[in-house]
């Protein structure tokens, strides 16, 4: 990255005698200070033409995060909007990113979780431009590095037939109930938020998949090729790595508690959504079972193995191994030989030893 700019260098190409923002940039953190300087400068690199600004909402962090953020509003007053908060929001069961967002001021909102950060300079202006030639898309996202502890890859191939300018059904966003949008690249019209159901706020256990797919309804969603996010998938504080170790017993508890709440939510998307777009929620849930029948496996949770197996069939026999590992849901140590057994395969063929 080149040197930070000034305040005064960052906004010199924004119009004159007006400081009404275009773009919101929203940033969410909790204890995140070996990251969230990266974070916060990859914003204060973007050119662009038009203003933007830069919330980001600390939730009582104890790491010092919540100092950096402070450090870098005082730096640039203009752009930067510290939120910080005494309390844990999260912990009050508030829904963090909507909270952090009713402070923004402009029509269009980009993310970025604080572990996150944006590579590209003209990320928000490629991104914003791109939505105002699509009126009709109220959400967007772009392709992203993904970050884990051992490697890195491409969230969308290269070579990958959907790695293109194109806009994405609905019914494919439901389909692939994981971070099919990777949350550094998404940006959205305000009035999304404004429009969230209230099962949004009591129910869902992840907001991001609900939110894009409530974005996207009903024109779609615009995915864009250029490759301008980096996303942490295992970094200190995010998700994905509380929900590792399904061994430990308050961890196992949550999952099932975030499986019976996605099922709740999904249910109430069937019902807001057009009848058409069933066959996609009952894939999707077939899909999100399979998944969690083989998590808990894995982790010798036997009983929700069987239950989740079950629950996966009985949406819908989607492949193979699915029905398989339903036969041998008797005998779980056959049915994790297999699991094994599959795993290896995929990891040879992905090395090209196969």
């Amino acid at each position: 990255m080149p040197a930070l700019p000034t305040e005064s260098m960052l906004v010199r190409h924004w119009p004159t005698g007006t400081d009404a923002p275009e773009v919101s940039v929203i940033c969410t953190t909790f204890n995140q200070a070996g990251y969230i300087r990266e974070t916060i400068e990859s914003f204060l690199h973007q050119q662009t033409d038009f203003c933007f600004e830069i919330i980001v909402h600390d939730d009582a962090s104890t790491d010092g995060t919540a100092e950096i953020v402070a450090e870098y509003a005082r730096r640039y007053p203009r752009v930067i909007r510290a939120v910080l908060r005494d309390d844990n929001q999260y912990q009050k069961g508030h829904r963090i990113m909507p909270l952090a967002a009713g402070f923004a001021r402009a029509p269009y909102l980009a993310l970025c979780e604080g572990d996150d950060f944006w590579c590209d300079e003209k990320k928000l202006a490629r991104q914003y431009r791109a939505m105002q030639a699509r009126p009709d898309i109220a959400i967007s996202y772009h392709n992203v590095i993904r970050r884990g502890p051992e490697k890195e890859t491409l969230h969308i191939e290269d070579q990958d037939r959907r790695n293109h300018e194109r806009v994405v059904p609905l019914d494919e966003l439901l389909v692939h109930t994981g971070d099919y949008c990777p949350s550094p690249s998404l940006m959205l019209h305000r009035h999304v938020l404004e429009r969230l159901p209230e099962w949004f706020y009591t129910t869902a256990p992840v907001g991001d998949f609900y939110l894009q797919v409530l974005a996207a309804c009903p024109a779609g969603a615009l995915y864009l090729p250029d490759v301008m996010a980096v996303y942490r998938t295992h970094a200190q504080g995010s998700w994905s790595q509380q929900q590792r170790q399904l061994e430990d017993d308050k961890r196992y508890a949550r999952h099932q508690d975030f499986m019976a709440r996605h099922a709740e939510c999904m249910t109430h998307l069937a019902g807001q959504l057009d009848a058409s777009h069933t066959p996609a929620i009952t894939l999707a849930m077939a899909r999100r079972w399979y998944y969690a029948s083989v998590e808990y496996l894995q982790a010798g949770r036997y009983r929700g193995f069987r239950e989740a197996i079950t629950t996966s069939m009985h949406h819908q026999a989607i492949s193979l191994p699915q029905r398989l590992l339903f036969l041998l849901r008797r005998t779980p140590w056959l049915a994790g030989r297999v699991v094994a057994l599959r795993h290896w395969y995929q990891r040879r063929r992905s090395t090209g030893s196969a």
